[in-house]
Protein backbone atom coordinates (compact mmCIF):
# COMPACT_ATOMS: atom_id res chain seq x y z
CA UNK A 1 0.00 0.00 0.00
CA UNK A 2 2.78 2.46 0.92
CA UNK A 3 4.71 1.50 -2.21
CA UNK A 4 1.82 2.60 -4.40
CA UNK A 5 1.62 5.98 -2.65
CA UNK A 6 5.36 6.64 -2.92
CA UNK A 7 5.69 5.71 -6.57
CA UNK A 8 4.32 9.00 -8.00
CA UNK A 9 6.54 10.98 -5.64
CA UNK A 10 9.63 9.03 -6.64
CA UNK A 11 8.81 9.41 -10.31
CA UNK A 12 8.37 13.17 -9.90
CA UNK A 13 11.67 13.50 -8.06
CA UNK A 14 13.57 11.43 -10.61
CA UNK A 15 12.06 13.49 -13.44
CA UNK A 16 13.21 16.72 -11.77
CA UNK A 17 16.66 15.26 -11.22
CA UNK A 18 16.96 14.25 -14.88
CA UNK A 19 15.68 17.66 -15.99
CA UNK A 20 18.24 19.49 -13.83
CA UNK A 21 21.10 17.30 -15.01
CA UNK A 22 20.60 17.41 -18.77
CA UNK A 23 23.17 20.20 -19.23
CA UNK A 24 26.41 18.87 -20.75
CA UNK A 25 29.45 19.22 -18.49
CA UNK A 26 31.26 21.38 -21.04
CA UNK A 27 28.38 23.89 -21.07
CA UNK A 28 28.27 24.00 -17.27
CA UNK A 29 32.03 24.58 -17.04
CA UNK A 30 31.92 27.27 -19.73
CA UNK A 31 29.08 28.99 -17.91
CA UNK A 32 30.94 28.91 -14.58
CA UNK A 33 34.20 30.21 -16.10
CA UNK A 34 32.37 33.00 -17.95
CA UNK A 35 30.51 33.98 -14.79
CA UNK A 36 33.74 33.97 -12.76
CA UNK A 37 35.52 36.17 -15.32
CA UNK A 38 32.59 38.59 -15.28
CA UNK A 39 32.60 38.85 -11.48
CA UNK A 40 36.23 39.35 -10.59
CA UNK A 41 38.16 36.26 -11.59
CA UNK A 42 38.84 32.74 -10.50
CA UNK A 43 38.37 32.63 -6.76
CA UNK A 44 36.87 29.90 -4.64
CA UNK A 45 34.10 32.28 -3.64
CA UNK A 46 33.22 32.98 -7.29
CA UNK A 47 33.45 29.29 -8.18
CA UNK A 48 30.85 28.36 -5.56
CA UNK A 49 28.54 31.25 -6.46
CA UNK A 50 28.76 30.70 -10.23
CA UNK A 51 28.37 26.92 -10.04
CA UNK A 52 25.35 27.44 -7.80
CA UNK A 53 23.92 29.88 -10.36
CA UNK A 54 24.10 27.39 -13.24
CA UNK A 55 22.52 24.73 -11.01
CA UNK A 56 19.59 27.09 -10.30
CA UNK A 57 19.23 27.86 -14.00
CA UNK A 58 19.38 24.15 -14.89
CA UNK A 59 16.61 23.46 -12.39
CA UNK A 60 14.35 26.05 -14.04
CA UNK A 61 15.16 25.97 -17.76
CA UNK A 62 15.66 22.82 -19.88
CA UNK A 63 18.96 22.71 -21.74
CA UNK A 64 17.42 23.04 -25.22
CA UNK A 65 15.58 26.21 -24.23
CA UNK A 66 18.70 27.59 -22.47
CA UNK A 67 20.80 26.98 -25.58
CA UNK A 68 18.19 28.58 -27.83
CA UNK A 69 17.81 31.65 -25.60
CA UNK A 70 21.58 32.10 -25.33
CA UNK A 71 21.83 31.99 -29.12
CA UNK A 72 19.21 34.71 -29.47
CA UNK A 73 20.98 36.86 -26.85
CA UNK A 74 24.39 36.43 -28.48
CA UNK A 75 23.36 37.14 -32.05
CA UNK A 76 20.88 39.96 -31.51
CA UNK A 77 23.86 42.35 -31.43
CA UNK A 78 24.84 41.29 -34.95
CA UNK A 79 24.42 44.32 -37.23
CA UNK A 80 22.26 44.44 -40.30
CA UNK A 81 19.71 42.14 -41.76
CA UNK A 82 21.23 38.95 -40.36
CA UNK A 83 21.00 40.31 -36.81
CA UNK A 84 17.40 41.26 -37.47
CA UNK A 85 16.54 37.56 -37.64
CA UNK A 86 17.53 37.33 -33.98
CA UNK A 87 16.31 40.74 -32.81
CA UNK A 88 12.87 40.71 -34.41
CA UNK A 89 11.82 37.19 -33.59
CA UNK A 90 8.69 36.15 -31.70
CA UNK A 91 10.42 33.04 -30.37
CA UNK A 92 13.22 35.20 -28.93
CA UNK A 93 10.64 37.35 -27.18
CA UNK A 94 9.29 34.16 -25.63
CA UNK A 95 12.45 32.33 -24.49
CA UNK A 96 14.94 35.09 -23.62
CA UNK A 97 12.84 36.48 -20.72
CA UNK A 98 12.61 32.96 -19.26
CA UNK A 99 16.39 32.63 -19.31
CA UNK A 100 16.92 36.13 -17.93
CA UNK A 101 14.51 35.47 -15.05
CA UNK A 102 16.33 32.22 -14.20
CA UNK A 103 19.69 34.01 -14.36
CA UNK A 104 18.48 36.77 -12.03
CA UNK A 105 17.11 34.24 -9.57
CA UNK A 106 20.37 32.28 -9.68
CA UNK A 107 22.42 35.42 -9.04
CA UNK A 108 20.20 36.39 -6.13
CA UNK A 109 19.98 32.94 -4.53
CA UNK A 110 23.69 32.23 -4.96
CA UNK A 111 25.05 35.67 -4.04
CA UNK A 112 26.86 36.07 -7.36
CA UNK A 113 29.02 39.18 -7.33
CA UNK A 114 28.63 39.72 -3.58
CA UNK A 115 31.92 40.42 -1.85
CA UNK A 116 32.12 38.94 1.61
CA UNK A 117 34.05 40.70 4.32
CA UNK A 118 36.94 38.88 5.90
CA UNK A 119 36.88 38.69 9.65
CA UNK A 120 40.16 39.20 11.40
CA UNK A 121 40.59 36.84 14.33
CA UNK A 122 43.12 37.69 17.01
CA UNK A 123 43.82 35.41 19.94
CA UNK A 124 40.63 33.44 19.34
CA UNK A 125 38.40 36.56 19.38
CA UNK A 126 36.51 38.04 16.44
Amino acid sequence: MKCIRLTPLLLALSAFSAFANDYPTLERVDSVLTCMAKHGGQTVENMYACSCKIDVIAGKVPFDLWDEARTFKAYKRMPGEKGGLFRDNARADEVVPLLEAAEKEGEKRCFVGVKHQKIKIENGKK
